[in-house]
């Protein structure tokens, strides 16, 4: 099992950006302010260790992830109204990848229901074991951050 850090998510943040949303993303730094509103999706999973897997970005960046997936415009009034649901699905994959990645096949393990939420900035003190941000094409910033269980 490899040890969880920030290379590692930022690979596989990169890789499931680039394969499911069409997006070549950059490594870059995490915002140390967010401006504006902050699109926060969860997951929870369940192996040999279970954990949360979180993806925070801003609307900017999901309507740009929603256009990419549905192959439209990004002013497109469709990718606006399906920026949520992209977010939430593009979590759902970074999810599968990191158990497949992080444990391999030859355990179980389970991926729960991805819950996304629009906040006003991100939450305080969340504990996080690490976390990996890179920047769209168009610079707006996502953020993968991973919580494991401690042992």
């Amino acid at each position: 099992m490899p040890e969880p850090t920030p290379e590692f998510l930022t690979d596989i943040l990169g890789r499931v950006l680039e394969e499911s949303a069409f997006i070549l993303a950059e490594p870059g730094e995490e915002p140390e302010r967010w401006s504006g509103a902050v699109l926060r999706a969860c997951i929870a999973f369940e192996s040999t260790r279970g954990g949360t897997l979180r993806l925070l970005t801003n609307p900017q960046a999901a309507s740009e992830i929603a256009a990419n997936m549905l192959g439209i415009d990004q002013g497109d009034e469709e990718a606006q109204s399906n920026g949520r649901a992209a977010v939430s699905e593009l979590l759902n994959v970074l999810g599968g990848a990191f158990l497949t990645r992080y444990f391999g096949t030859a355990v179980p393990s389970q991926l729960g229901l991805p819950d996304t939420e629009l906040l006003a900035a991100p939450p305080e003190g969340v504990h996080r074991t690490c976390a990996a941000a890179v920047r769209l094409e168009s610079g707006e910033p996502v953020v993968l951050e991973l919580d494991l269980e401690e042992r």
